[in-house]
């Protein structure tokens, strides 16, 4: 059997490899248990050489603000109207030109790139609204996800390392299986906020209005920025840590820690939940915009446990509960107000 030792691999990653040395990588590469290595010793060789391309946001963010910066314009045309304006000036500006063109057509073949291999090391599981999926990772351990939410993972040798490490946008609920070495496991979310833990169960919540961290079991350190201060709660069985966006945290203790999955099942746990909370629970899970004509009606509370598979189930519940009358637009974004007697 070929074996492949990580010099030639870097070399090639390096774009030195000969016709020959490439046609073995292929034929190594037809074996599936070599793939793993492949791309781990892929993330090694751009962490020992990191390229300019490595912040995929700050990159793109650049290249669509030069390229898009007017929406109306094709780029094409642009380019081709571009190089007539400057056809006749000096050979030193028309070399400038091709330069830049030249540049961003490599910029846009990095980005291209750099999005494929991103594709190929992590595995991502997302969720439409109003859906859930159970996940089970190869550690053992068990993820639900709920709706309008996304979890990233490393595709190959999730476990083998020296931590557990899942991204996580929106809102899961985690088992956590525990392992003989005491490997850390870690969700990281893009609100300033990471939960390492060893084996629990727990969810979190890690939206743009804000994230919650509820434990059922076991022990969790919840990571977060207070402005650009680091900080930590260590959490036990039945605390609600909740963050806002600014950064400022609370803790308290919950009666019943299964009411915050009981999306699950398709169930709403209200407890004195204003209205305004609810239409953004309704806008997360179903994808569905409730604007509310008043901060009187907005303020008012329900009190419940009630089902709903979809977002009319609900707005109809609150309907009769509350005495509403509702509208839809032809954007889909609903009205509620209240009933003149």
């Amino acid at each position: 059997m070929t074996t492949l030792s990580k010099n030639i691999l870097f070399e090639h990653f390096a774009g030195r490899t000969s016709p020959l040395q490439k046609k073995m990588i292929a034929d190594w590469l037809n074996n599936p248990e070599n793939k793993e290595v492949y791309y781990k010793w892929l993330e090694e060789y751009e962490n020992e050489y990191p390229q300019i391309l490595a912040d995929k946001d700050k990159a793109k963010a650049f290249f669509f603000q030069k390229i898009y910066s007017e929406s109306d314009i094709d780029v094409q045309e642009a380019l081709e109207s571009e190089y007539d304006a400057i056809e006749e000036k000096s050979i030193w500006q028309m070399a400038w030109f091709k330069w830049a063109s030249a540049a961003v057509i490599l910029m846009f073949s990095g980005l291209t790139l750099y999005f494929q291999r991103d594709h190929l090391i992590y595995q991502e599981y997302r969720t439409a609204y109003g859906e859930t999926q159970s996940i089970s990772l190869p550690d053992g351990s068990n993820v639900t996800l709920n709706a309008n939410s996304t979890l990233k993972l490393k595709r190959f040798g999730f476990g083998n390392e020296a931590i557990r490490e899942v991204f996580l946008d929106g809102e899961a609920e985690f088992s956590v299986k525990h392992t003989i070495n005491n490997q850390k496991f870690i969700v990281r979310t893009s609100q300033k906020l990471e939960v390492e833990v060893l084996g629990t169960e727990f969810s979190v919540f890690a939206r743009n209005r804000g994230s919650k961290v509820v434990l059922s079991k076991g022990k969790v350190k919840v990571n977060f920025l207070n402005g650009t201060e680091k900080r930590y709660i260590m959490m036990k069985p039945g605390d609600l840590v909740s963050l806002d966006k600014m950064g400022k945290s609370e803790i308290k203790a919950v009666k019943n820690v299964n009411s915050y999955t009981a999306w699950k099942v398709h169930r709403f746990v209200f407890d004195d939940t204003s209205l305004e909370e609810i239409s953004y629970q309704i806008a997360e899970m179903f994808g569905v915009q409730i604007k509310i004509n008043s901060q009187e009606l907005a303020n008012r509370t329900v009190t419940g446990t009630f089902s709903a598979d979809k977002a009319d189930d609900l707005i109809s519940i609150l309907q009769e509960l509350l005495n509403l009358q509702y509208q839809k637009n032809s954007d889909g974004t609903v009205v509620l107000s209240e009933i003149d007697e």
